[in-house]
């Protein structure tokens, strides 16, 4: 009776991993299939959620991410980065940005990854308004939580916010191409223009540089008193000659 037992037992225990073995194949292969599922709705929509994900793989929310994370797919970097999308399917720009209809995605990931990297190739640095034009939002107030952020350095000039790259090296190309040194180089009028002043000077004799500049913006003429200033030392033009105030 004993012996019976033992192997009735044993063949239960044959059935069960058999069972499961079989259960197993199929929830595999439905597995495989309901992935192929998710591909062709990826190609067909563009871009998913995970709600609609969670209802085409008939799984919980976590099981999803482990897929999202397996595909290595894209998260949209605004829309709170509700919207999904495959590696296969965005074509990004010169800069990195994809965009389907009013859905935004980056090469570089999140927003700060991609305002990170952005920077990091610009020539001179970026501001608000120039990240705008690339990734079309503007970053201001995302980037107000941050008081660092790494690999960038940010610096306020002229009530302007600019991101640098945090490399030395980088940083200090970028901020002389922002912010080119001042030529000693006395800033000269046009040939053109030079003769129009000095035509006026010579039809009013004594004219002050300051009433000469009015009179050639009145006529349409934009040039500034201290340009016609340089242009006399250029020419040694006295002032006592121009009896200038």
């Amino acid at each position: 009776m004993i012996l019976y037992d033992i192997v009735l037992t044993e063949n239960i225990l044959i059935d069960i991993k058999l069972t499961h073995d079989r259960m197993g194949g199929v929830m595999k292969k439905r597995n495989v299939e309901l992935d192929e599922h998710s591909i062709k709705a990826f190609n067909l929509r563009k871009v998913l959620t995970i709600t609609e994900l969670s209802k085409i793989l008939v799984c919980s929310i976590i099981t999803v991410r482990r897929r999202l994370k397996k595909w290595r797919t894209y998260t949209s970097y605004n829309k709170n980065g509700r919207y999904y999308t495959l590696p296969s399917i965005p074509k990004f720009n010169k800069k990195g940005i994809w965009t389907y209809k009013d859905i935004f995605f980056s090469r570089y990931g999140t927003l700060k990854n991609t305002i990170i990297a952005l920077a990091a190739k610009s020539k001179q640095g970026l501001t608000h308004s120039e990240l705008e034009e690339i990734i079309w939002m503007n970053p201001k107030c995302f980037m107000a939580r941050f008081k660092e952020v790494p690999g960038l350095r940010k610096e306020k000039y002229k009530n302007k916010v600019v991101y640098f790259s945090a490399d030395p090296d980088i940083y200090k190309s970028q901020k002389q191409n922002r912010f080119p040194p001042e030529s000693s180089v006395p800033k000269l009028p046009p040939d053109a223009m030079t003769i129009v002043v000095l035509v006026e000077l010579i039809q009013n004799p004594g004219i002050s540089i300051e009433a000469l500049s009015s009179r050639l913006h009145d006529q349409g003429y934009k040039i500034e008193a201290n340009t016609i200033g340089n242009l006399f030392k250029h020419y040694n033009i006295s002032k006592k000659k121009l009896n200038m105030k």
